[in-house]
């Protein structure tokens, strides 16, 4: 449907998980449209932070796909590091590279707000913006692409070099624990830097080194369904339980910036409580109806509908707000809608294109 192949290996429970990801995403981005309107009660609703339940998802992916192959051939050799690098490479930069080249244009056109100059462009090709230091003003969804990108160049490359001594059963766990401990020390750190809700939301939500933690423990929890399936599903129910509970006492703990909590272990929370939730939602294989056709094909569109919505946002914002005020909560719906048509469009134009090259060219 609209040139959406829906692979049918595909795990419904982990597609669930993505789009819901992208309505929170999606939705925190334009939920001020509804200001007046009779869905103006959605606003203050509380929901995790989609790049939260993303970051989680590409640890338990991508580590599950190397501990795996580790457990069929002992190792991780550099020929599936280097080939996961290419196919990574062909999945990712296309869109992200467009939508970089779109920023440019719009801002140096003053379509869109923001300042091309005040951090050097070869950060942004490099996704070196905010490795230990913040950006702002340009790209700044871009933030959380370097988070996945250095994962996705370090994990595989210290699997490599550390399984040709030791098994990545023993070392995968210590390889999580320590950029884990990396982004708890980096936020305490640099907490007096976070004066105010803006600096503490760029130095400590938005850098690499303070969110590494995220992405680590989806992959603990990969390890613990690689080598220990009988515990992940027997207690696949209670894990869910306990993550739901967890996540919803996270919503009504106050922050409170210049605390220990909310400047070292607030970030850390939802994830944990996130990757409490994939036992049960893998065992979800399938959902062939007309409500699991849609969540299938907002998963497979997310990664260009996270692209694509704060642009589409800012431009509705500076230019079209009191015309999308003016309908109410249909604005909302129209925001929606644009958003949904440019991500088939960059998706179909863009990254499905390159994602059959990868497939023919690397397998």
């Amino acid at each position: 449907m609209l040139g959406i192949n829906i692979d049918k290996k595909r795990i419904f429970g982990l597609d669930l998980l993505r789009a819901f990801a992208i309505i929170c995403v999606v939705h925190g981005h334009s939920s001020h449209l509804l200001a007046d309107s009779w869905l103006e009660p959605l606003i203050s609703l509380p929901h995790p932070r989609g790049v939260d339940i993303f970051f989680v998802l590409s640890g338990y992916l991508i580590g599950g796909s190397f501990l795996s192959y580790a457990q069929k051939n002992q190792r991780v050799d550099i020929h599936k590091t280097l080939r996961f690098y290419a196919r990574t490479a062909l999945r990712i930069l296309p869109n992200y590279y467009t939508i970089l080249l779109a920023y440019l244009i719009l801002v140096s056109n003053g379509i869109v707000n923001g300042d091309t100059h005040a951090f050097p462009l070869w950060q942004f090709f490099t996704f070196t913006q905010n490795l230990f230091t913040p950006f702002y003003n340009f790209y700044w969804e871009s933030w959380s692409l370097s988070v996945q990108w250095w994962f996705y160049v370090l994990f595989p490359m210290l699997l490599t070099i550390i399984s040709m001594r030791v098994s990545p059963r023993k070392a995968t766990p210590f390889i999580c624990l320590f950029f884990i401990l990396l982004s708890l020390g980096y936020r305490a750190a640099v907490a007096s830097h976070a004066s105010n809700i803006f600096w503490w939301d760029v130095w400590i939500r938005k850098t690499v080194a303070s969110r590494c933690d995220c992405i680590y423990i989806g992959v603990l929890a990969a390890w613990l369904k690689t080598y220990a399936p009988e515990f992940w599903n027997r207690h696949a129910v209670k894990c869910i339980i306990a993550g739901i509970v967890l996540i919803t006492l996270s919503f009504f703990i106050p922050p409170h910036i210049g605390t220990v909590y909310t400047d070292v272990f607030s970030l850390t929370i939802p994830p944990i409580a996130i990757a409490l939730w994939f036992p049960f939602m893998v065992r979800i294989q399938s959902y062939s109806t007309a409500v699991g056709e849609v969540i299938s094909h907002l998963s497979v569109l997310s990664y260009a509908m996270f692209l694509t919505n704060m642009l589409v946002a800012q431009i509705v914002d500076q230019h079209f707000s009191a015309a999308f005020h003016s309908i109410g909560a249909w604005g909302y719906g129209l925001y929606w809608l644009i958003v949904i048509t440019i991500s088939l469009l960059l998706y179909l134009a863009v990254e499905k294109p390159f994602v059959i090259l990868r497939d023919k060219c690397i397998r």
